[in-house]
């Protein structure tokens, strides 16, 4: 099995949910080829639990899925069964339909990995096997027709296909135009203020995070994120600027979020979508585990509570 290179955003993160919700219909996520639909409650399960990941040294976390007790699983989430969906990255899109619904649980084992080694049959739901899944944090999510490998986010087939961006790296004059204009930013300068040094706060051995761009239809977006310890604390910035299409490209200032609006882990924008088709942006993000979502909302970006999978 392949390594899932994300998927845990820590309870410190202050999120804030846009004053329009994004319904489930709208945008899931894919996690080891299912959607996940909501987060679950563990007595939704029964019957015997089936390891799907082993822990290893690269991966330390373990994978676990459970049949549902349709009794217990609200009606709401019970109507995914059979729903036709679409799913999608920057590639043309993958058609697919809940086939069955269950639910898969994850969590770092304390137990030593051989413990899981060889547990390819269903475990009984006792003893070790359901204290581990007693504490682990449980999806309901669903079985799908088709693999759709190498796909992010689903939404139902009904609804329109989103306009959607990969982000390239910016080199070149442009890459220095963003980073100048960056650090003109007054709250990049609040930051530098409080640090008390020549040196600029978000300086690393490293260099500076990548700056990005994101060609949608009509609308060219260019994004910078720096991270830097500042006092006792970790400060972020992030700005999203419109390039125009000229030969020498204008840049204007669309969003900047601070540290209290964004991840406290290091993390990259992967992907732009302009959910529905009205201009507003929103950002998939990924960190070293974890995946989740900023999205424009009046002149600020706002991490979608409701678009992040938390394992913490």
């Amino acid at each position: 099995m392949r390594f899932l290179p994300w998927l845990v955003v820590a309870s410190a993160v202050a999120y804030a949910q846009p004053r329009v919700p994004i319904a489930p219909d709208e945008l899931r996520y894919m996690l080891l080829e299912r959607v996940v639909i909501a987060d679950a409650q563990r007595n939704w399960g029964a019957g015997p639990i089936t390891v799907k990941h082993v822990p290893s040294e690269r991966d330390t976390r373990l994978w676990m899925t459970r049949e549902i007790d349709p009794r217990r699983v609200p009606a709401a989430v019970r109507a995914w069964q059979n729903r036709k969906l679409v799913a999608g990255s920057d590639s043309p899109p993958c058609n697919t339909e809940v086939t069955e619904l269950r639910l898969l649980a994850v969590t770092e084992t304390e137990s030593e990995l051989g413990f899981w080694s060889g547990a390819i049959d269903p475990l009984p739901a006792r003893g070790a096997a359901l204290a581990t899944w007693n504490a682990s944090h449980v999806w309901l999510v669903g079985e799908l027709s088709n693999d759709c490998p190498g796909k992010i986010w689903l939404r139902a087939a009904d609804r329109k296909l989103p306009a959607t961006a990969a982000a390239s790296v910016v080199s070149g004059p442009l890459r220095e135009r963003v980073l100048d204009a960056f650090r003109a930013l007054p709250a990049y300068r609040a930051v530098q203020n409080r640090a008390h040094g020549a040196r600029p706060w978000d300086a690393s051995d490293y260099g500076p995070y990548p700056v990005l761009r994101f060609d949608l239809p009509g609308l060219h977006l260019v994004a910078h994120l720096a991270t830097g310890h500042v006092g006792r604390s970790d400060a972020w910035l992030l700005a999203v600027w419109e390039v125009s299409d000229a030969a020498q490209p204008e840049l204007a200032l669309r969003r900047v979020a601070t540290t209290a609006a964004l991840p406290r882990v290091p993390f990259s924008l992967d992907l732009a979508i302009d959910l529905r088709g009205d201009g507003r942006v929103l950002f998939i993000y990924e960190t070293r585990d974890s995946r989740g979502a900023l999205y424009e909302l009046g002149d600020q970006l706002v991490d979608v509570a409701a678009l992040r999978l938390a394992t913490k």
